[in-house]
């Protein structure tokens, strides 16, 4: 299979990720487990309330880093032989309305959080990715050629 459409299969199939934010005064790196889909433009989407901790590191500082796992991680003989991407990038918010079809299609159980005022929607822009498809097999790409 071809490399750019490995990650993009991770990347619209993905429901949940690693997010890796900043920290404190002395930007210590944190990472939290978060729900997640993509948009149309296939950058991530999130609902962060503003009590969690990645939503108030970011309030500080919006440099972010998201890992995505395929499928066949949680099968594989070597988990890290499975692919996965890795992006970078800004968080910033999101028109929670407009792409309430979207967040809500992919994780219907965050209904009832997703009418609560504290809890505001979220895109990483991220303009390339990291795709590790296991040994040997890693290259950067530009989002622009996942589309």
């Amino acid at each position: 299979m071809d490399l750019t459409l490995e990650a993009r299969t991770i990347l619209t199939k993905a429901r949940r990720g690693a997010l890796a934010t900043l920290m404190g005064d002395a930007r210590d790196p944190y990472a939290s487990l978060v729900s997640t889909v993509v948009g149309d433009d296939l950058m991530p989407l999130f609902l962060f309330s503003t009590l969690a901790q990645h939503a108030q590191n970011l309030s500080n500082d919006p440099r972010a880093s998201l890992l995505l796992e395929s499928d066949s991680v949680a099968t594989a003989p070597d988990a890290l032989a499975a692919g996965r991407v890795t992006l970078q990038g800004i968080i910033e918010p999101a028109d929670k309305e407009a792409l309430r079809g979207v967040y809500l299609a992919a994780h219907p159980e965050a209904e009832m959080y997703y009418q609560f005022t504290d809890f505001h929607l979220y895109r990483l822009n991220a303009p390339r990715l990291h795709f590790v498809a296991g040994f040997g097999r890693v290259v950067w790409l530009e989002m622009g050629m996942l589309l």
